[in-house]
């Protein structure tokens, strides 16, 4: 047979053409051994590898779910989400002005971990950077709030208005046909109106988060004033007073709102109360005149601790921790013991500070003093654990994390840190 061989080299001088032509170097004009990797890593150890990172981190973030279980809400997630994950802080930083010419102590507190406030004129939440989360005009003459986790309350004391707000946004605004005493609302927003009623000196109307009426209880001997719900929206402590032979009497009832009756009820001399508290263990606390009030709910009894002929100047009620006040032998409030009790009862703190205190808070076991222009932070055993200079008007402060505070003045809202 005959064989073309220019054809064939034909074929070949093209091939070559080509190849000389090629921008890059294929892979298929290298033999093998000259492109594989050295020491390529086993397929079955980055697999195990990846395996054991996915198992880890899903065994922190079930930790952290867990820890954290009520505070996993779509609000808080995406809140959590744009600020910290992502960055975001909008806003200039603290101090910063508020808008309106005067805040109530009672009216600066915490809604979601930042700083809420009601001014004579305006309702507002900031973010940890100053910046505006919300901000709303009211025309309430008397506003008085109260906040509970995500959630706060507004109302008109003496009058017929009140907002339900949360971080972000206003949840509803409503009206009652009798004036409001007192409000306070769980965590799931359940919320307690105290009014005045037609037929009797008080009610208490209950209401669900979609604000249908699911209690109501009067009050036919006594003038109630304060009303603090527990943080499953299912039960309540409230206070009143009354006269009984010329002398001033309280009482502290116990609601449970699937009751017709109530569940304790106690009447105490003397005293005036302040305030109540209920507490996210089941107990509460009651502040009066003269004297610590202690309910253990459960068991029925109540306790009574002794101011022992000191005045109280300040005090702070925590739904997770407790109580803590301080108590001064001076009219004028000088040279105050400062005294905290836990949520069983039990008093776990008390220091001589020798100090004039007009604000206090506690997060975990420390404690925390505002006097003058200084906030100075204790340990339980009375230690000293640092101080700072504040604003010469300071005169509340609040927790913002283990080392910082939100301070209100007259004009403005600062941010202090105490130690590193």
């Amino acid at each position: 047979m005959k064989i073309n061989r220019g054809r064939y080299q034909n074929d070949e001088n093209k091939q070559e053409k080509k190849a000389a032509k090629r921008k890059y170097m294929s892979y298929e004009d290298v033999p093998i051994e000259d492109y594989r990797e050295e020491d390529p890593m086993p397929n079955n150890l980055t697999k195990r590898f990846l395996k054991m990172f996915l198992i880890l981190f899903l065994a922190v973030i079930a930790v952290m779910a867990v820890l954290n279980l009520e505070k996993l809400t779509p609000e808080n997630i995406a809140h959590w989400f744009q600020y910290d994950l992502l960055g975001k802080t909008d806003g200039d930083g603290y101090p910063t002005g508020f808008t309106g010419s005067s805040i109530t102590d009672c009216n600066f507190d915490l809604i979601s971990g930042v700083p809420a406030y009601c001014s004579d004129t305006t309702i507002a939440v900031l973010n940890k950077n100053a910046g505006i989360c919300q901000e709303k005009q009211h025309s309430y003459a008397s506003p008085i709030m109260s906040t509970n986790a995500g959630y706060g309350i507004v109302y008109n004391m003496d009058a017929t208005g009140y907002t339900i707000i949360k971080r972000d946004s206003i949840e509803y605004n409503g009206a009652v046909k009798q004036k409001i005493f007192a409000a306070d609302i769980a965590p799931n927003g359940v919320y307690a109106l105290l009014t005045k009623s037609e037929d009797y000196l008080a009610a208490l109307s209950v209401y669900r988060s979609d604000h249908l009426e699911k209690f109501k209880y009067s009050f036919a001997d006594y003038y109630m004033n304060t009303v603090s719900v527990n943080k499953d929206g299912t039960k309540a402590i409230l206070s009143g007073i009354s006269a009984r032979n010329g002398e001033m009497v309280s009482v502290i009832y116990i609601l449970d709102f699937t009751q017709d009756n109530f569940m304790q009820k106690y009447e105490v001399e003397n005293t005036y109360i302040y305030d109540v508290k209920y507490l996210d263990n089941g107990n509460a606390f009651a502040v009066g005149e003269n004297k610590l009030f202690f309910i253990d709910i459960n068991n029925g009894s109540k306790s009574e601790i002794s101011y022992n002929d000191r005045y109280l100047t300040a005090y702070a009620l925590k739904r997770d921790q407790g109580v803590i006040m301080s108590l001064s032998k001076n009219p004028d409030g000088r040279e105050c013991d400062l005294l905290s009790f836990d949520t069983s009862g039990n008093k776990d703190c008390e220091i001589s500070t020798g100090d004039k205190i007009v604000s206090l808070d506690m997060r975990g076991d420390d404690r925390a003093a505002l006097s003058s222009e200084t906030i100075t932070v204790y340990d339980k055993g009375g230690e000293e654990k640092g101080s700072a200079d504040t604003d010469s008007d300071a005169r509340k402060i609040l927790y913002n994390d283990r080392n910082s505070f939100y301070t209100l003045g007259k004009s403005r809202i600062s941010s202090v840190t105490v130690g590193n």
